[in-house]
């Protein structure tokens, strides 16, 4: 029954199956390395996955609700800002190849590909709710607002990677320990690393964004084409 539902959930949603598939092949291959190695060193990836997928499930489920009833603009911004706090994760697998220094040289290509698949699933599964998220800004208000939402949000995003590598800080960490938290905060401004990782993670951020968007856009327009 669950298997059926699945697959007819994927069947619907297809870029969310590719990137479902994707992140069953990094499991895979996480799970031939700890077979064969008999040691769990990354199994904290699989972790870092899961909340990379928080962001996309949840923007894809304000999504169906928007489609049915507009959402009030109030809890559509707390919406907005759930979705904020979450998304950082889907980047920061990418800072996970700082483990590498510690892989036996044996190990350094396969743990390498690892971590890369795992940081794609990520980056996928975040830049689709992204995308998810300016279709209803786009929806809701205009193409400008949208983008200006956007920008804002790679930059908060960078610095949250920062927050997360540097300050080992988690999403939920502002329900736990808001205080520590907002003192966090309030240093890491002051920290020329700090913004010089911001300034770099969100530029790149804004740039995978943006092409990630041209192609879906691309696709959409050339679907629409009739070629004789």
């Amino acid at each position: 029954m669950i298997t059926t539902t699945l697959l007819g959930y994927f069947k619907k949603n297809q870029k969310i199956a590719l990137v479902a598939f994707i992140s069953f092949v990094s499991i895979v291959l996480l799970s031939v390395r700890i077979v064969a190695t008999q040691h769990l060193d990354f199994i904290f990836l699989t972790w870092n996955l899961f909340l990379a997928w928080v962001p996309l499930l949840f923007m894809k489920w304000v999504w169906e609700k928007e489609m049915v009833n507009p959402t009030p603009f109030g809890l559509l911004a707390l919406y907005f800002i759930v979705w904020l706090l979450f998304f950082p994760n889907a980047p920061y697998i990418i800072t996970d190849l700082k483990h590498l220094r510690g892989v036996p040289e044996e190990m350094l290509w396969f743990d390498s590909l690892l971590i890369f698949l795992f940081a794609v699933s990520g980056f996928l599964a975040g830049l689709y709710s992204v995308r998810v998220m300016h279709r209803i800004a786009v929806k809701r208000w205009n193409a400008q607002a949208a983008w200006t939402i956007i920008t804002l949000s790679m930059i908060l995003s960078g610095f949250g990677v920062f927050l997360g590598r540097f300050g080992r800080w988690n999403s939920w960490d502002i329900l736990t320990q808001p205080g520590a938290l907002l003192r966090g905060i309030m240093g890491s401004l002051q920290d020329p690393l700090a913004i010089k990782h911001t300034v770099a993670f969100s530029f790149v951020l804004m740039l995978l964004y943006f092409a990630f968007h041209f192609f879906a856009e691309l696709k959409n327009y050339e679907s629409t084409r009739r070629y004789s």
